[in-house]
């Protein structure tokens, strides 16, 4: 007989979250400030999502008739440099240093693959918007190279110091969905979750100003331009959550 998981949940510090315990799905954080979106309805809302759009044949968006809600970031074949990343138009209302908590199911409907240079993905906490992503200041995320093909990687940047390509054993399939989380109530060890199994632990906390530890939900999907570089890719997000104490 098969063991049978049951919702559950745990303090911690202080606060009180509720979990899908087959998934590790966070069901409801009792936190002072929550932000979600599971993109239901006709269309996701750009209130408060800003995008950056370069050379893109689909624009992002809803995936029509897609139970639960999905949005979609791609990639075409065509050979030039394209972006589709999804942020809160560099509104940084996010603060690392206040507890803060981000939280994301999504897969990708196809690999990024390789043309001449690679095609990346990266999705989790970011400061401002570059489309150089070892240029944006401050990160906390996940990040997917087809040159490392199915490998999925975490990464920290705190203004200062990267702590870069680091293997989260994990091994991608499409159209495999799967929870992620990024933890930060203790920046000398965010940690990094796929489906509740930790995989990954940084220290953030040296010199990290209240500047720096200013993020938004991040979710980028890249290539450079090259000679045939006719690499794609598409990422399926089903939700967003975020939530942190108040100060």
């Amino acid at each position: 007989m098969g063991v049978v998981k049951c919702n559950y949940s745990k303090f911690a510090h202080g606060r009180q979250v509720f979990y899908d315990g087959s998934n590790g799905e966070t069901i409801l954080p009792m936190y002072p400030i929550v932000k979600e979106d599971d993109f239901l309805g006709e269309a996701y809302n750009t209130t408060f999502w800003g995008t950056t759009e370069t050379n893109l044949n689909t624009a992002i968006g809803l995936v029509d008739d897609a139970v639960n809600g999905v949005l979609q970031l791609t990639l075409d074949s065509d050979d030039n440099a394209e972006v589709a990343a999804l942020h809160f138009s560099d509104n940084l209302c996010l603060s690392m240093a206040q507890g803060l908590i981000f939280e994301t199911r999504l897969t990708f409907h196809v690999l990024p693959t390789t043309g001449t240079e690679t095609v990346q993905a990266v999705f989790g906490l970011a400061s401002a918007h570059n489309t150089t992503l070892d240029s944006i200041a401050t990160n906390a995320w996940f990040r997917v190279e087809s040159a490392a093909n199915t490998a999925l990687l975490w990464e920290t940047d705190n203004g200062d110091s990267d702590d870069n390509d680091n293997d989260a054993s994990t091994v991608l399939v499409a159209d495999t969905y799967h929870v992620y989380r990024i933890d930060c109530t203790d920046t000398s060890a965010v940690k990094f979750y796929v489906d509740d199994t930790l995989v990954g632990t940084s220290d953030m906390s040296t010199t990290l100003s209240a500047a720096e530890a200013k993020v938004q939900p991040y979710f980028n999907l890249s290539k450079a331009v090259s000679a045939n570089n006719t690499g794609t890719g598409t990422m399926y997000i089903d939700y967003v959550k975020v939530f942190q104490n108040r100060s």
